[in-house]
């Protein structure tokens, strides 16, 4: 075999295996519970132990791999003269069973009180191991007292 077949024929199997990833809209709702335990240190300094359980999350496609995730998202956040920082992991089952990790960093928290950040995959089992993506997310009460946490973003499977 020519040494320029060999390389056509790398290069080939490299475009296959490239072609067999997915990448989806990230783009859901997580309805759930959350409680926190605010803990004020000085004038203007407080800490917040926050957890969070999902029970489901609404995507606009029901075959989204997000669709019928669940599970527990746990951290803290620091307001420091009114600078918000901090973050934590979710710990993501799906309905295949498959898992996954998302670390999250809060960034603001807005005049209703939601908190908004951004988030990215670490890894995963099953369909996620080797994920890729990550977006923003705004998690708080709605108008109507539901905890509810909407994201977007872009997440890239193998």
């Amino acid at each position: 075999m020519s040494f320029r077949l060999i390389l056509a024929a790398a290069a080939m199997a490299g475009l296959a295996a490239g072609a067999a990833a997915e990448t989806f809209d990230a783009a859901a709702t997580g309805q759930g519970s959350s409680t926190s335990e605010t803990m004020p240190l000085a004038e203007g300094l407080v800490v917040v132990d926050v957890a969070s359980e999902y029970s489901d999350f609404q995507t606009g496609d029901p075959d989204s791999p997000m669709a019928s995730a669940s599970g527990p998202c746990f951290g803290a956040m620091l307001i420091d003269a009114g600078r918000v920082s901090g973050g934590g992991y979710c710990n993501y089952t799906d309905g295949d069973g498959d898992s996954w990790v998302v670390e999250w960093t809060a960034e603001a928290i807005d005049q209703d009180g939601r908190t908004q950040g951004g988030w990215r995959i670490v890894g995963g089992t099953g369909k996620w191991d080797g994920a890729a993506g990550g977006g923003r997310f705004d998690s708080g009460e709605d108008a109507a007292g539901t905890y509810t946490n909407n994201v977007t973003g872009a997440v890239t499977l193998p």
